[in-house]
């Protein structure tokens, strides 16, 4: 029989939401394990989730052993994460139900309210990520500015995107200078602001 509605409500969203958390994160630890860094699955779901939802908690005991690929992966889930899964695949690929795909946004969405910054959901959703990328660059060069290594300072732009602070080092920021240290902490409260602020 035909689908009689493609419109999705309130309900679909939060269902829609559920279902890709939990694929992306089951497709997104197969990394981890492949590479048999992390070999086993519910460590690599565990360390992926965590990814993804910006949690920032770690099932690994020494960070610093692990490949750069694999550290690299790892801070992306968190960037992607920071923004909503959800949320990256509307500006990537065109969901149907038009405007009702508010109702994805508000499920992927903390905080009380969400709303469009331009008619198509779509195109508000690529508006939010130019902010979130450029902002995100715009990190990127103050640390490397500060002398922070490249694959040091986009791991921990992404980390501060996200705001879950996952880090590359055991000794998290400790280790880094006093100016790196104000520029993560200052984009930290820049990436906190809703976006629909900026």
């Amino acid at each position: 029989s035909r689908v009689k509605s493609k419109v999705i409500y309130a309900k679909e969203g939060f269902v829609t939401v559920s279902l890709a958390w939990v694929l992306m994160s089951a497709v997104g630890a197969l990394p981890f394990v492949i590479s048999g860094e992390i070999p086993s699955y519910v460590d690599a779901f565990f360390e992926t989730v965590s990814g993804f939802t910006t949690t920032g908690a770690s099932i690994l005991t020494d960070v610093e052993s692990m490949s750069k690929g694999l550290l690299f992966w790892r801070s992306f889930t968190h960037w992607i994460g920071g923004m909503g899964v959800l949320v990256f695949i509307m500006v990537f690929l065109p969901l149907s139900g038009g405007g009702h795909n508010m109702n994805i946004l508000k499920a992927e969405s903390p905080g009380p309210t969400v709303s469009k910054l331009v008619p198509k959901m779509r195109q508000t959703a690529k508006i939010l990520y130019l902010i979130y990328a450029t902002l995100t660059v715009l990190q990127l060069l103050f640390l490397i500015c500060g002398g922070m290594p490249f694959f040091d300072a986009i791991n921990a732009a992404f980390a501060t995107a996200g705001t879950g602070g996952f880090s590359i080092k055991a000794d998290s920021f400790n280790g880094y200078s006093s100016y790196l240290q104000i520029v993560v902490t200052v984009f930290m409260l820049i990436f906190s602001i809703n976006f629909n602020s900026y």
